[in-house]
């Protein structure tokens, strides 16, 4: 049985160790797909390592389809040591998918000039302690429930980490924008592609928090600039 040499394998202890800033960084430094491959459900020698896996692959996948990867480039699939066919099917399988989308930036919703400043700060939100909290807590919530018994599905859980991902992408596309220069609500929301109320409840939300202060004002519009260099490291 053979399979693509065009394929790096990378040994982990069980697919739960996979850190979810691993996949943006596997992107950043040029590979064109991943796919993460662990035992069936029920068979994970770390009880629940391998639904850990697949939660923190999706979380990744969500995060970098968000900032305009091609979702196709991310996969994970299960085989247990004893199905060598049907490890060399999957792997031929998405090796067939990334040949039809081609090298990274092909396939993409953005230009790999700008697709590259964006999987950074995939890696950067994906990387923070809020994300981490709720994944950690993911599996807990949608089988026992929080400490008030509360029960959630995980499309409920789902869609609580879309929203988490839209929200902290924001914010450091933004702190990314004032590293630059002073900008107003108005003009980072042009860059930015998204409604200047939106990037106005952000910069206010880091205003609060003391990472971002007035810097002037042009005309009718204020200016905004990062007043605590820390901002970019703290502000999750």
């Amino acid at each position: 049985m053979q399979y693509t040499t065009d394929v790096r394998i990378i040994r982990l202890m069980c697919t739960g160790r996979v850190d979810p800033p691993m996949l943006a960084d596997a992107f950043m430094k040029g590979a064109d797909g991943v796919m993460v491959v662990g035992c069936h459900f029920g068979d994970c020698h770390y009880i629940t390592g391998n639904y850990q896996g697949k939660i923190k692959v999706g979380l990744a996948s969500r995060t970098l389809d968000y900032v305009g990867l091609n979702p196709r480039r991310v996969s994970f699939s299960q085989c247990s040591s004893a199905e060598g066919e049907r490890f060399v099917n999957m792997v031929s399988a998405f090796d067939q998918t990334i040949r039809e989308l081609g090298p990274l930036g092909n396939a993409e919703r953005v230009a790999l000039p700008e697709l590259k400043d964006k999987l950074a700060i995939a890696k950067t939100v994906l990387s923070r302690e809020k994300i981490r909290w709720v994944v950690g807590k993911f599996t807990e919530f949608t089988t026992t429930g929080n400490k008030y018994g509360e029960r959630f599905t995980e499309h409920e859980m789902w869609r609580t980490l879309d929203t988490i991902i839209m929200d902290e992408v924001a914010t450091y596309e933004i702190l990314r924008e004032l590293e630059n220069a002073p900008a107003s609500a108005k003009e980072m929301a042009a860059k930015l592609k998204l409604p200047p109320p939106h990037v106005l409840k952000y910069v206010l939300a880091l205003q609060r928090r003391g990472f971002v202060g007035l810097a002037e004002i042009d005309g009718t519009s204020p200016r905004y600039q990062i007043v605590d260099p820390m901002a970019k490291e703290e502000a999750a």
